[in-house]
């Protein structure tokens, strides 16, 4: 049995009894979507670089099953024990495209059975369902990529709003993916919400920045949840102000929240921009979907409260990742700084890639890295 169907309600999120409840815990950043500054890795820049360095070496299949080995220890059962016991209510689950298709065309990775394989994503929506979590699905590599930045997968390589044939296609192909996700889902309470695309050309400035462009492609993937899921939320990103956003009903968007990633470097800016969105009028629900004070003098017992008393939902950036050696980060809630378990994807033999990716369950690498308990007492406020 799922958890209660959630839907926004003004500035609420309202489950399926009437009863407001807030989605606070903590992003699984790097699990199915690697990220240079946080992997563990080296030799490339992204996640489109281990999965193309690997195939040129040992081949698609055996690439499939190291990576596979990455992924079945990097998050595990232990961890979202753990999240359940600080109060947590949510996860939010990056991925890209090619945990579920083999190239650029939109050639399906299939089970025996002929469905589309998501078993990556039922695995973590059925043990957050067990653990009283919901789940938010956030695409953050998105076909055709939707930025230049090393997190959408695949870095300077954004041809998702080009108006070429290409772009229509990278177009074509991310609607077909949010349908059948949403196909996949649908009815599924313990999915909260899914998220359309992951910080929509964050790296872009001045004139080359047309919000427009990626408000128009957010319409486009939001019709296509909408044909096969009427009912689940929809967040959407706002980057990085309130004033990126138009009004909902400019699209005529219904039950959607509009989220933001704050990586401010006071705490008075945190509040600024908080402030902003409240003079917007959207009415919708609010969620900071990343956020971090891994900058200047912000501090987590400030931010933490500023939310709450905001009424907004929190998911923090991230609960794991990589140090240099030596080093902390207020960027994860657990951290390795051991180099020994940091695979070289492009000189790495196949033994020493599964020994490496095998070691970095959180339990056997890893140590806190910020305060867990401060977390747990806002998450359960």
């Amino acid at each position: 049995m799922s958890l209660s169907m959630l839907h926004c309600d003004g500035e609420k999120i309202i489950n399926a009894e009437g009863k407001q409840v807030f989605l606070r815990g903590t992003n699984l950043g790097g699990w199915l979507l690697d990220e240079l500054w946080q992997g563990f890795f080296k030799g490339g820049e992204a996640q489109w670089d281990i999965v193309t360095t690997l195939e040129k070496r040992f081949g698609k299949e055996e690439a499939e099953r190291l990576i596979k080995i990455r992924e079945d220890n990097y998050i595990t059962e232990h961890d979202l024990d753990y999240l359940q016991s600080l109060g947590f209510t949510c996860v939010r689950v990056p991925f890209w495209y090619r945990n579920f298709q083999i190239d650029d065309s939109g050639t399906w990775k299939r089970k025996e059975n002929g469905e589309i394989d998501f078993s990556r994503l039922d695995w973590i929506v059925e043990e957050c369902e067990k653990r009283g979590m919901y789940v938010i699905l956030d695409m953050h590599g998105v076909p055709g990529h939707q930025s230049i930045a090393h997190h959408c997968c695949r870095v300077n390589h954004c041809r998702l709003y080009d108006e070429t044939d290409e772009g229509a296609r990278f177009r074509t192909l991310a609607c077909e993916l949010w349908s059948e996700i949403a196909r996949h889902f649908v009815g599924n309470g313990t999915v909260a919400a899914y998220d359309l695309m992951n910080e929509p050309m964050c790296d872009y400035e001045g004139e080359d920045k047309v919000n427009s462009k990626y408000h128009d492609v957010y319409s486009l993937l939001y019709d296509a949840v909408r044909r096969n899921d009427p009912e689940h939320i929809i967040t959407l990103e706002a980057i990085w102000t309130p004033d990126d956003m138009p009004h909902p009903k400019e699209y005529g968007w219904e039950n959607v929240m509009y989220q933001y990633h704050f990586y401010d470097d006071s705490n008075d800016s945190f509040k600024k921009v908080s402030q902003h969105h409240a003079s917007k009028n959207f009415n919708v629900p609010v969620l900071v979907g990343e956020f971090s004070p891994c900058r200047g003098t912000a501090t987590w017992e400030y931010i933490l409260n500023l939310f709450n008393e905001c009424s907004y939902n929190w998911l923090t950036w991230t609960y794991k990742g990589h140090c240099a050696k030596g080093k902390t980060s207020q960027w994860f809630m657990f951290g390795s700084d051991d180099e020994d378990n940091v695979v070289d994807i492009n000189n790495d033999p196949i033994s020493e890639i599964e020994r490496k990716w095998s070691s970095i369950r959180t339990e056997n690498c890893c140590k806190p890295m910020n305060d867990h308990a401060l977390l747990s007492e806002y998450a359960k406020a």
